[in-house]
């Protein structure tokens, strides 16, 4: 019984602790509960920012989705590749300013081939997070995958415009500058673009 009291009185001291907390520089937010087109980024030595999509109408790009296709040469033999692009412009992060996620195939592709619960780890994808030093420097710094997983969750339709959501998992991205890995953590809806770029 006194062993029980013991591990009661620790967990209320734990709770009371973490509770009280309130340094200015303590984010602490739960991924669990953060809305759609917000994204959660940790670094692995323990910083926490958020990062939001722009809305259909403004400046930047919303989130968005759409087919391509484009001829590479191999040996000097022309192959078509075909892609699915989601990109995104990021607000409000001081970390990132774009994030891109392309899926290839020698076959044209459909959004409609993408099911609820199909995950995809980074292995069958390239995503790509960007930041530009300063908007007067011309200057796009990209970083490239290390891991992590894109999950499909569904479509929908808001009026006239279809939609892709995804839930994006532990997608991890060295820092411009090497001096840590950022995790990107989020649920992002894409309205899909009926146009192919070639």
């Amino acid at each position: 019984m006194k062993r029980l009291k013991g591990i009661i009185t620790v967990l209320f001291a734990v709770c009371f602790f973490t509770a009280c907390s309130s340094s200015d520089d303590d984010k602490i937010i739960d991924p669990a509960v953060t809305e759609a087109n917000v994204l959660l980024i940790l670094s692995d030595k323990g910083e926490t920012s958020t990062g939001t999509m722009y809305k259909s109408g403004e400046t930047y790009n919303p989130p968005h989705c759409y087919l391509g296709k484009e001829i590479r040469y191999n040996g000097g033999n022309p192959q078509t590749i075909y892609h699915m692009e989601f990109g995104a412009n990021i607000k409000g992060s001081d970390v990132f300013d774009m994030l891109s996620i392309t899926f290839e195939s020698s076959q044209p592709m459909s959004f409609s081939n993408l099911k609820a619960g199909d995950t995809f780890d980074s292995s069958q994808f390239h995503a790509a997070a960007a930041y530009t030093p300063t908007w007067l420097e011309k200057i796009l710094i990209q970083a490239l995958a290390l891991s992590g997983q894109v999950t499909v969750l569904g479509t929908r339709t808001v009026g006239d415009k279809s939609h892709m959501i995804l839930k994006l998992s532990d997608l991890r991205f060295n820092a411009i500058d090497h001096s840590c890995i950022y995790s990107i953590n989020g649920t992002v809806e894409y309205e899909i673009w009926d146009i192919q770029h070639e």
